[in-house]
């Protein structure tokens, strides 16, 4: 690339062009198109960044400085700074600039201070195009023959390299290697971008359709980001949109070229991934351009028509017809101007035809002057940057139009060229791309918020398009965030219209319902962008947990009541949400043990639920549970168990609850109702039943009495209780209770409640047992003032304190002991009560009482234990009621009871109701204020009131309610729908119902074909094929994500084929139809695909069957061959339609394996070959020749005779005769690619029939003459897809005899004929592997044809080939030594050397992706060992090419010597190639010489084995694989995909070492594959098709190799010196378990084992090892079948187990140390023997034996030779192995 004009520029006075140079400089570094090698020589470049600084105004300082770093870093540059003064003059700059600046100098400087290095022999380079600047320098090059070694001068450039600049780092790939184009080329690209700007939209419509099916389809596709005019002016066409006229739909045919346009960009990149298509040739222009066209393509339409009559026909003839079409195989008018700008080998045009009428009528194109490659290159488009544009374009269409399969192809390309770094990425290329990919995110939140929010007014079937737009755009944006943006960059990254997008997707149960994982993707997003968002999808999901929970609650009732006890718990707490309170009554429904034990939680938070509709709900269940139990109606049931159903109550926690808060909240009533039942259930109880509510009722009796009244009945209840009068009716309470409850009853806020209190215990305190303690009776007045005893003003502080107990100790043991005198007593109590805060008050009592009583006081305050203890103690209470002034005390013991477990036990705490229902005559403090079962709601009304939220809770309710969403579905699409089940709030809309059936799909898919059924317009059919097309595509857009409901298969559980049958059985008569048809065979056509692309399944195969049988049984109509006059788009659409679809049945039936179907595949196969070869036949009707109808017809022709045997059903052609008619007319067309692989296909069917001779019938006359002259040019074609096509084409023909003359007869006129051409390209260090490959096998065929060996030879000989003449001295070679010659010149051999010790073994040239093994890189053919000396043909069509006698020169030399040939040895074999290769030699190349050089082996075997040994090939052949084979061992955390991609690596290297070493026992002895393989065991047990091929090489390695035999099993010298191996490791160990262990019948991999244990046991230390193992003992075990089936099946099971156990045997018999092996098995010798008359094997084994002497007397004591043989003397003639029972019975009569 020229910079000195950039350079100059920035010398210039004006800043804004100094700028503007530097800025150029800068970004052609970013996006490598230069790279720092290629400006290290610049001197001046140095000179202006210096001084940069020196100019009145200086930009961009940083930037110049950077880049002066960035030079200093290279040898060179930092020489040439040094050179121009750079270091005084930055040392002076330095002070004069800011600190940051300051610091890249001093970077500078440190680099300019290194010592120099030494440059590079050879620098890389990371320029991406050639670095002349025009085309017409290329022209002055010296044209190369095929022996001219001479280079041209740009040959030293190294090759393209597809990288991105190191700077740029979010790019995975960058661009594509730079195409250069010719003058015709850039006419075509010139006028079609004019074309589309056009104001005529007929004419852009026809340009957009020329562009996809014919331009598109042989441009490549990097061609148009090269030159991306036509790129914007489609995507510009994008921009406009639909439109209400025919006209608006001009768009959609944008999209189908950019969309093209994205699949043949990953075709390419495919491509370029290929290392057998990596190719280093610069080509930018062939004498065949194929891709070079006329008058149409060049944008002279002058109609909307594709086809107009009066234009030039683009596609000329290969065969010269006299029509109206020029020709176009590169040597006429179209490319005249270039046809000499060939760089690569000069092959001249092998015979001028006749120009036809039209060429003489061709127009001259302008020369459209040099290219600006610089210019070009910059403005050219990153894979990257085209792709975030086409989205960016395409994205709007989302709310109208159909541009789902453009971004479905875009985001794939955008995982490929765009990596997870863009948004870190600070260049200029990745803050651009950060910004574009950010705008279509934005675009994408608009989108899913215009088809979210849509009005509920419109129509029915606009909400349903709304709906599933709005699914497709978010699996879209799902897809999108997963390819680019990792979730944990969201936050920073994500827009905030997406991000609330997103949102509403979480919230979307429909597309949950549909992709489950999809939503967890966006789920996960959502987490990182908006927690607050996150918390509210986490609500609503758990809200619809416990709705589903509530449902499941009331449908499974038989399941575990532990079970139901959790739903039930989450039913409850799921009531704020769905408000059902039938599942209370539910709860109470359920048999009893729901609510016991761990039940209970669940009724005591309903008791206490905040909700008073869920409160009230409970206490009337309750109420009426208990009135069923309880009532009047029971006692004449005579059922004792009928209180059962109440025993959940009878708990003093639900007593509590009820007594607490019940009585005192708006459900007051209903709770006295439930404590009344049960006060006044006694008789309706058992006893045990009430017993067990007054032990719960006990505990709970001070709240109870606080509601004791005599006025109301549940107050006269309670203070029934506390009623001592007649102990002998009521015996339930003790006394000592009954006392507790009446003396409460003192402290209560009634008066009237209090006098009846001192009645109820008035008789206990004056009376007593003891007279020592009875109290004087009371009088009136004392009597009349205990009601009010407790009723003080001031309630009292009784707090304590325990700060003064250091005395405690002491007192408390005077006081307690009997020794110490009263008077002592006294004044320790009172000193005792002084520490506790006693107050003592003097009074007439006993002189201890008033102390003791203190400390009782602050005791019972302290010790809850103590004061239950002494509250059931009668006599104290009483003493205590005595001893007026101790009501502290008498308090503390009275509501004792209240201190359970779930309580405070202090007792200056009281519960709330307490405080309010009586009059404590202290300060205390309350507790449960509330319940303590009362639960704390989850806030629920803003998800209520939130849109999406309360839609998302809805329709979770309603498919809850209805067991799934099928159930729902299918209620809401009957006629009534009754609701009134559950809250009104909870009914879906009509809008909802639509969207839900607009999602789901079995009712989806069912839905759009009842409308296909019953629409009566062609609408409505349009429709809801468009619909079914979109369910299609999102499967294929969901990928890897697995729906719920495959489309595919629930189409196939529908009735759709009889829907779509009656539009393809007439035939369409409008435009309207046409349309309507197109939509269907698109239909079909991503139905079918799909099919493809999933597994096989009957399903599918009754698929094909429908569209076969409805094919084939039409009646025929009009041919189609007799083209109409078609001027509408719509034809072209149903053409091309057509044509993918039959390509795309193809497809399927290649995969299908029934039989019905494949006998349906022929005639359909055969019957659309004829159609289309109809629609090829142009020549008799010109004027409706077009290339977009060709172009189809191509791609249709290639699928077809891609297909076997698809010239053999055709009722009216022979399939001689069929392939011969597309013969003829293929070569009337240009020779595209297209038609290169069509004929190429067509090799397979028909290579005796073609017409290489004078075999031609008339109509093929032209052809014939022709012969092969128009394949050699293709040869050397630009395109390399072509170059592959035809030399794989010459290979096929050179199969045959006739073949390699009419190749031989095409090359006369060219320098250097058919050899050197071919080896010239074989030779080619800079072609591709695979075009190199086919040239290999051709000249492998060639060698086969017989070739005279010296002079008199020749004369007789009619294969007069190769031929050489000697310019100089005159002297002619033929044959052989012309063969030798050219051998020579060429250096082959040196080239193969170099080829093997280079080998590539990798799957890519670079890789996109992680390199998991996802994708099967290049594979070595596979083929099966052949020890055949014989000359090979290779037919490319076989699918294999055997290698396996690839070097047999080390077998010696040949029987028969080769005389008269050159020199052997020359001093040319050792020097070094002029040329090093540039290019990857993959495994299939090398395969391809290993066959070359088998052939050379057989016709020159000492030329070409001294070659071999001089150039030390196999030594190369031999150590590059083993160290291949060593390196790709996967290692011990290695994943199973990566595994995966190691073993085929292995597979590849193991499949080159066998062919290398194939008889070869120079390199079995000294190669160490034992250990490598042993290391590589384990994983080769992971694939059957590595294993096959590593049993394979040891199966070659041991053959005939004692040495290598010795190494399997640990004792040979195949083990590295040094490594640890033990006998029961070995790998002969290892193949035995493979050997004996279970496998299928005709195991291949059972088969190869014992294959090679076969080679082993022809080594002692193996069959040492057999024998020490028991190996041989499991041949007793082996199945035999019956004496009747063992005959029948002898033939047929060569590969059973039986089999290969008697073929190891007869190996193992072959020694004397193995015979005694057998003989030692117990039962061997009779299994033989019953054997032997049915098995060859068996009976070899038995003739082994024999021949031992020592063997013989133990089979004749035996008695078996009379059964072995003479049953069989009667026909031992007719037995094939009969002369091996003779010879067996030839030892036992000599033994006897």
């Amino acid at each position: 690339m020229d910079l000195s004009s950039i350079i100059r520029k920035m010398g210039h006075s004006l800043v804004e062009i100094r700028a503007r140079a530097l800025k150029s400089i800068l970004c052609k570094l970013d996006l490598s198109l230069i790279s720092v090698h290629d400006i290290v020589q610049e001197k001046m470049l140095f000179v202006y960044l210096l001084e940069w600084f020196n100019f009145p105004e200086v930009p961009m300082k940083e930037e110049a400085l950077e880049l002066l770093l960035t030079l200093s870093k290279h040898p060179s540059a930092a020489q040439m700074l040094r050179d121009v003064g750079a270091v005084d003059f930055l040392t002076q700059l330095s002070p004069n600039v800011e600190p940051s600046l300051r610091a890249v100098i001093d970077g500078t400087l440190d680099q300019l201070f290194h010592l120099p290095e030494l440059l590079p022999s050879r620098v890389v380079v990371y320029s991406h195009g050639p670095r002349s600047t025009s085309s017409k320098a290329q022209e002055d090059l010296p044209k190369m023959g095929y022996f001219h070694k001479s280079m041209p001068n740009n040959m030293d450039i190294p090759p393209h390299k597809i990288a991105e600049h190191e700077s740029v780092r979010c790019l995975k790939f960058s661009v594509f290697p730079w195409l250069t184009l010719t003058n015709t080329d850039r006419h075509i690209l010139s006028s079609n971008e004019n074309s589309l700007g056009s104001s005529n939209p007929n004419l852009v419509r026809t340009t957009c359709e020329l562009l996809c099916d014919v331009i598109m389809q042989d441009f490549p596709a990097e061609i148009f980001l090269q030159r991306p005019g036509i790129v914007k002016s489609l995507l510009s066409l994008l921009r406009l949109g639909p439109g209400k006229e025919e006209s608006g739909y001009i768009y959609l045919s944008a999209l189908s070229c950019l969309r093209q346009l994205c699949v043949g960009l990953r075709r390419r990149l495919r491509f370029h991934q290929d290392p057998s298509f990596y190719s280093a040739k610069q080509d930018p222009v062939s004498q065949n351009s194929s891709f070079s066209y006329t008058q149409e393509v060049l944008g002279t339409q002058r109609s909307g028509a594709s086809s107009p009559g009066s234009e030039c026909s683009p596609r000329p003839s290969l065969v010269g017809r006299t029509s109206q079409r020029a020709r176009g195989d590169g040597q006429d008018g179209d490319a005249a101007s270039n046809s000499s700008h060939r760089s690569g080998g000069a092959v001249q045009a092998p015979r001028q035809m006749a120009h036809s009428p039209a060429d003489v009528a061709h127009v001259e194109l302008p020369d459209l002057g040099v290219e600006d490659v610089l210019e070009l290159q910059l403005r050219q488009l990153t894979l990257a940057q085209f792709t975030v544009a086409s989205m960016e374009c395409a994205i709007p269409l989302l709310k109208t139009g159909k541009c789902q399969y453009l971004l479905c192809d875009a985001v794939l390309l955008l995982g490929d060229s765009v990596c997870e770094l863009v948004w870190d990425d600070r260049s200029l290329a990745g803050m651009e791309l950060k910004e574009k990919l950010q705008t279509c995110m934005e675009l994408l939140g608009d989108i899913l918020s215009y088809h979210h929010s849509c009005s509920v007014d419109i129509p029915n079937n606009s909400q349903v398009h709304h709906r599933i737009a709005y699914i497709g755009a978010a699996i879209f944006t799902i897809k999108l965030l997963q390819t680019i943006l990792p979730p944990e960059k969201a936050s920073d990254n994500l827009p905030e219209n997406t991000a609330t997008a997103l949102f509403h997707l979480c919230l979307d149960t429909s597309l949950g319902s549909l992709l489950p994982s999809m939503q967890e993707t966006a789920v996960a997003y959502l987490e990182q962008v908006n927690s607050d968002s996150h918390e509210i999808y986490r609500r609503v999901t758990r809200a619809a947990l416990w709705m589903e929970s509530t449902c499941i609650f009331l449908r499974e009732g038989e399941k575990n009541w532990l079970e139901l006890v959790e739903l039930a718990d989450q039913a409850i707490d799921g009531l704020p949400f769905h408000q059902h309170l039938p599942i209370i009554k539910e709860c109470f429904e359920q048999p009893s043990p729901l609510l016991q034990t761990e039940s209970q939680k669940l009724l005591l938070k309903l008791l206490a639920h905040p909700l008073l509709p869920v409160k009230t709900e409970t206490y009337e269940c309750t109420l009426n549970l208990v009135k069923d139990c309880l009532g009047i109606q029971n006692a004449t049931r005579q059922e004792p168990g009928a209180c059962a159903g109440v025993i959940f109550l009878l708990h003093h926690r639900v007593l509590y609850e009820i007594s607490t808060f019940g009585l005192q909240d708006s459900v007051n009533a209903l709770a006295k109702d439930i404590l009344l039942f049960l006060l006044k259930g006694r008789l309706m109880m058992t006893a045990s039943a009430w017993d067990r509510f007054n032990e719960a009722l006990y505990p709970v009796m001070p709240i109870l009495q606080g509601y004791a009244s005599t006025e109301e009945s549940l107050g006269n209840c309670v203070l029934l209780i506390s009623d001592m009068s007649d102990m002998a009716r009521d015996s339930v309470f003790p006394s000592t209770a009954k006392l507790k409850a009446a003396l409460r009853l003192l402290f209560t806020k009634q008066p009237a409640v209090r006098i009846a209190a001192v009645q109820q215990f008035l008789p206990h305190l004056t009376g007593s047992d003891d007279s020592n303690t009875a109290r004087p009776k009371l009088d009136q007045q004392m009597i009349a003032s205990l009601p009010n005893l407790f009723c003080l003003k001031n309630p009292l502080d009784i707090t304590l304190d325990t700060s003064k107990n250091a005395y405690l100790c002491v007192y408390f043991i005077i006081l307690y002991s009997d020794m110490v005198d009263i008077t002592l007593k006294r004044s320790a109590a009172e000193q005792l009560s002084v520490v506790l805060q006693g107050e003592i008050s003097v009074k007439r009592f006993d002189c201890l009482l008033e102390p003791c009583v203190c400390i009782l006081r602050k005791l019972v305050y302290a010790d809850p234990s103590l004061r239950h203890s002494l509250a059931q103690r009668q006599l104290l209470l009483l003493t205590l009621l005595r001893v007026l002034n101790i009501a502290l005390c008498f308090v503390a013991t009275f509501f004792t009871s209240l201190s359970l477990k779930h309580l405070t036990d202090n007792i200056h705490s009281f519960v709330f109701n307490l405080s309010s229902r009586y009059n404590v005559p202290f300060q205390a403090a309350t507790h449960h204020a509330v319940s303590p079962y009362r639960c704390v709601l989850v806030p629920s009304s803003d998800l209520q009131t939130l849109n999406p939220a309360r839609q998302a809770l809805q329709v979770a309710w309603n498919t809850a309610w209805h067991s799934g969403i099928d159930n729902l579905l299918q209620e809401l699409c009957g006629i009534a729908r009754d609701v009134s089940e559950f809250h009104p709030d909870l009914k879906l809309s009509e809008t909802q119902v639509l969207w839900l059936k607009a999602v789901h799909l079995p009712t989806a898919l069912q839905d759009c074909i009842q409308a296909i059924v019953t629409a009566s317009g062609h609408s409505s059919v349009a429709s809801a094929l468009s619909r079914l097309s979109i369910y299609l595509l999102i499967d294929r857009l969901a990928f890897p994500h697995i729906p719920t409901y495959r489309c595919r298969e629930t189409l196939h559980s529908l009735s759709w084929q009889a829907a779509v049958t009656r539009f393809l059985q007439v035939r369409p008569a409008c435009v309207e139809d046409e349309r309507l048809l197109v939509g269907i065979i698109a239909f079909l056509n991503a139905y079918f695909t799909q099919i493809h692309t999933e597994f096989a399944a009957d399903s599918e195969d009754e698929d094909l069957r429908w569209i076969l049988e409805l094919l084939l049984n039409q009646t025929s109509t009009k041919s189609t061959g007799e083209h109409q006059e078609v001027k509408n788009h719509v034809s072209q659409r149903l053409q091309r339609e057509l044509t993918h679809f039959f390509k795309t049945l193809l497809r399927c039936l290649s995969h299908t394996t029934d039989r019905l179907c494949l006998a349906l595949a022929g005639p359909f196969k055969s019957q659309l070959a004829v159609r289309l070869l109809q629609s090829l036949r142009v020549s008799d009707a010109p004027r409706f020749y077009g290339l977009p109808n060709l172009e189809r017809t191509l791609q249709g022709m290639i699928s077809v005779t891609a297909q076997p045997g698809w010239s053999s059903h055709c009722p009216d052609l022979e399939p001689s005769s069929l392939c011969s008619k597309y013969l003829s007319g293929l070569l009337e067309v240009c020779v595209c690619p297209s038609v290169c692989i069509c004929m190429w296909h067509e090799c397979q069917d028909m290579i005796p029939q073609w017409s290489l001779g004078n075999e031609a019938a008339a109509e093929e006359a032209s052809s014939s003459q022709l012969g092969l002259a128009w394949l050699i040019p293709l040869w050397v074609d630009r395109d390399q897809e072509v170059r592959f096509a035809s030399l794989s084409l010459g290979a096929a023909l050179s199969s045959m005899p006739s073949g390699c003359q009419a190749l031989c007869a095409s090359c006369q006129n060219i320098s250097g004929g058919l050899w050197g051409t071919l080896l010239n390209i074989l030779l080619d260090q800079q072609e591709s592997s695979m075009v190199r490959r086919e040239a290999a096998f051709i000249l492998q065929n060639l060698l086969v044809m017989p070739m005279p060996a010296n002079a008199e030879e020749a004369k007789d000989s009619h294969w007069q080939h190769p031929c050489v003449r000697d310019e100089v001295s005159g002297v002619s070679l033929v044959g052989l030594p012309a063969l030798q010659a050219l051998l020579y010149h060429c250096q082959y051999f040196q080239h193969v050397g170099l080829s093997a010790s280079s080998c590539y073994c990798g799957r890519y040239t670079f890789y996109i992706q992680p390199r998991v093994g996802s994708h099967c890189g290049p594979r070595l053919q596979e083929s099966a060992s052949s020890g055949k000396r014989d000359l090979q043909y290779v037919n490319p069509f076989s699918g294999s090419v055997s290698v396996s006698p690839l070097l047999m020169c080390l077998a010696g030399q040949s029987d028969t010597d080769t005389s008269n040939s050159i020199t052997s040895q020359d001093s040319r074999q050792g020097e070094p190639l002029a040329v090093e290769p540039v290019v990857k030699v993959t495994p299939d190349l090398l395969t391809a010489h290993c066959g070359l050089l088998t052939n050379l082996l057989a016709i020159l075997p000492d030329f070409t084995l001294t070659a071999i040994r001089h150039n030390q090939l196999l030594q190369a052949l031999q150590t590059h694989t083993q160290l291949h084979l060593e390196s790709v061992r996967p290692s011990k955390a290695s994943h199973r995909k990566k595994e995966e991609g190691y073993l085929k690596e292995v597979k590849l290297t193991v499949e080159i070492l066998r062919s290398a070493l194939y008889c070869n026992d120079e390199c079995k002895v000294n190669a160490h594959l034992t250990q490598a393989l042993n290391a590589l065991w384990p994983w080769l047990l992971l694939d059957d098709a590595t294993m096959e091929a590593v049993l394979e090489l040891l199966c070659v390695y041991t053959a005939n190799c004692t040495t290598a035999c010795s190494s399997l099993c640990g004792s040979g010298p195949g083990l590295v010196p040094g490594s640890k191996s033990s006998s029961t490791s070995s790998l002969m160990h290892s193949v035995m378990k493979l050997a004996s262990a279970l496998a299928p019948d005709n195991s291949i991999i059972q088969n190869l084992a014992f294959s090679l244990l076969a080679n082993l046991v022809m080594s002692r230390d193996c069959r040492c090892l057999l024998q020490k193992n028991n190996f041989l003992q499991a041949f007793l075990s082996v199945p035999v079948p019956k004496a009747a089936g063992v005959k029948a099946t002898s033939v047929s099971s060569g590969w059973s187990l039986l089999g290969l156990w008697l073929r190891l045997l007869a190996s193992l018999s072959f020694t004397e140390d193995g015979q005694q092996s057998i003989l030692r098995l117990t039962g061997a010798l009779e299994l033989l023997a019953d054997l032997a008359p049915h098995r060859r094997h068996a009976l070899l084994t038995l003739q082994n034996l024999c021949f031992c002497p020592a063997n013989k007397s133990h089979i004749i004591a035996n008695g078996m030779e009379v059964n072995i043989v003479c049953p069989q003397c009667k026909s031992v003639i007719r037995k094939k192995f009969s002369a091996a029972k003779c010879s067996l019975l030839s030892h036992f009569v000599h033994s006897s």
